[in-house]
């Protein structure tokens, strides 16, 4: 039963974070500075991925209570959302976001009057 658990909420972080990622490229959040992007095509694609690898294990997991041949497959779709899971944080860690420095104050200058 703890099982089933862990692989149903493993197939809502992937919904939940799909739509978050693709998201973010239509209507960013505005939360990261402009030095910091985020590829828009690659990012939607991972969007797109998330939610399909989501709604594919949630639905399959739901027909496992009907099917067994279905059941048995679960094991697999679990190891399946963990692997997407896992590339995808790689993604966002390693090669999604590229600092670009365009020689942008990161203080606003206001003529040595700070205000502390």
């Amino acid at each position: 039963m703890m099982f089933q658990v862990f692989y149903f909420v493993l197939f809502l972080v992937l919904i939940f974070q799909g739509t978050h990622v693709a998201g973010e490229v239509k209507t960013p959040l505005g939360t990261l500075p402009e030095e910091v992007g985020q590829n828009p095509v690659a990012a939607a694609r991972w969007g797109i991925l998330l939610i399909t690898v989501g709604f594919f294990g949630g639905i399959a997991g739901l027909l496992s209570y009907r099917a067994p041949a279905v059941a048995a497959a679960r094991p697999a779709l679990f190891i399946v959302g963990l692997g997407t899971l896992a590339l995808y944080g790689l993604w966002v860690i390693f090669l999604g976001r590229k600092p670009e420095f365009m020689g942008k104050p990161a203080v606003a200058d206001d003529h040595g009057h700070g205000h502390h």
